[in-house]
Formats: C-alpha cells, structure tokens, sequence
C-alpha cells in the first residue's frame, strides 16, 4: 500500500515542482513503484515528465475527480497513467484544475474526493507523490486528508517562510481534527546560496523558529540555473546533470527522506 507525501507551500516559486518530479525519478531510481499527481492547474510537473502540450491532454486529474464527485466509473489506470522512460508514472494536470474550487462546492464529503480517487491506485504503487497547487482553499485540505506526510520546499528567503508559517497553522488544523495519521517529514531549505547574508539569516531564521517542533532536513539544495534548464528537455536535474550540485544535493535529499520514511 502506497504511501502518500504531499509537496506543499502556500508561496509559490520555492522549487515545489521541481522537488516533487525530482523526488520522485529518484524513488523510482531507487527500485521504488512511484507515481506522481501534478495537482497544480500549472502542470509543471506534467511539462518536466514530458508533456508538451497540457491543455491538449484528453484526461486529468481533474478529469477523474470530476468523475469521483458524480459517482461514475473511473477507467483503468493504464488508460490515463502517463508512463516515462525513468519509471515514474504520471497523472498530469492542466489549468482544467483551476476549476476545482468552485466544482467541489456543492458536493458531500468534498474534502475528501481526492483521497477517494487515490484510494483505487494505493495498492500499485509504494510512493505516490503530489504536486499541490501553492494556495489554501478545498483542494489544498484534500491533498492534506489524503496524505500520510507533507514535504515543504522552502527558499532561502524570507516572503517564502511566511508561506511556511501559514501553511504549518492549516496541518495543525487538519492534524487534530481530521487526518490524525498526518505528518510533516520536514522543511527543505531550497534555491540556497550559503555564500550571501540572506540565505545565512533565512537558514538562521527557520531554525530558531522550527527546531524542535518541525523537522527540517539536513539537506540543503544549492541555486542552480542547470535546474531551469533542466526542463527545456523534460527533465529533472538528476538526469539532465547528474553531476551538477543541486542533482548531488537532491541525490543525498532522496537517501535521507527513505531514511525517515523507512526507518
């Protein structure tokens, strides 16, 4: 039965995309049955996998939880899963899913359609990892009743942990009210630039302010424009660059979140 981490901030522009896609190649790398949910309207995630053009795609994930919320049959994976060359099966998205927060408005239980949808695909894969959309409302308490643990990117600066700060209040909230199995793996400092005044005072920031009440993760992942360019060729930074810093560091991010989850 798969586990279910979710790539979350309410800021967006702090990797999320790119650390969830590059997550994933790198659990699949590593002999784990992985599947991605891009659910971001943006489809980055979708784009990085290989999909050039998004809003052409015939089925999305907002597709099959339309389908979730009118109670019809949902086709068999292999009908809508995306396959990559790396392993990692993909649901794509598009801005199809923009519309979600309004379609969920009249529907029962509507904060728990995607853990529904998920439930049919758990017992094929070990890890199935979600690319949540960066802002609060319905589909963002979805993705936290559907997940077993929360991943938050964080950039070296400081609008982005008041993103953080936010985020951490509405996981305390469903925590203890709703989905009590709930966790936060930990915060991943990303984009870092140890050698500027900032990123030491970020860094210094969000370890006065989390130590000991939030994990955050060893590994810090290093600025690199090759990331960006990484997804001119439907890639992430692991395949594009293996040698780069940034595919170095999340190669060591990879190792020691399996350390945490399979502990």
């Amino acid at each position: 039965m798969a586990k279910v981490i979710a790539l979350m901030n309410e800021k967006g522009g702090t990797a999320k995309s790119t650390t969830a896609t590059t997550l994933a190649y790198l659990l699949a790398k590593r002999g784990r049955r992985t599947a991605l949910i891009d659910f971001d309207g943006q489809g980055h995630s979708s784009i990085i996998f290989g999909v050039k053009n998004i809003n052409k795609l015939e089925v999305t994930i907002n597709t099959l939880l339309k389908m979730v919320m009118e109670d019809e049959p949902l086709p068999e994976l292999e009908s809508y899963v995306l396959k990559t060359e790396c392993g990692v099966d993909v649901i794509p998205s598009n801005s199809q899913l923009f519309t979600l927060e309004r379609n969920l408005c009249n529907v029962d239980f509507r904060e728990r359609i995607l853990s529904q949808f998920v439930d049919t695909i758990k017992d094929k894969y070990q890890y199935i990892i979600i690319d949540a959309m960066p802002q609060m409302g319905t589909p963002m308490i979805n993705v936290m009743m559907c997940a077993d643990s929360i991943i938050v990117p964080t950039q070296a600066e400081l609008l982005s942990t008041q993103g953080l700060a936010e985020l951490l209040k509405h996981y305390q909230a469903v925590q203890r009210n709703s989905n009590h199995r709930l966790k936060i793996a930990g915060i991943l400092i990303t984009m870092d630039s140890p050698n500027t005044i900032l990123s030491v005072q970020v860094n210094k920031l969000i370890e006065q302010r989390f130590v000991g009440s939030v994990p955050i993760f060893k590994t810090r992942i290093p600025r690199s424009i090759k990331v960006a360019e990484a997804v001119l060729y439907h890639q992430t930074i692991c395949q594009f660059m293996p040698g780069n810093p940034a595919a170095v560091a999340y190669e060591r991010f990879a190792d020691e979140f399996l350390e945490y989850e399979e502990k």
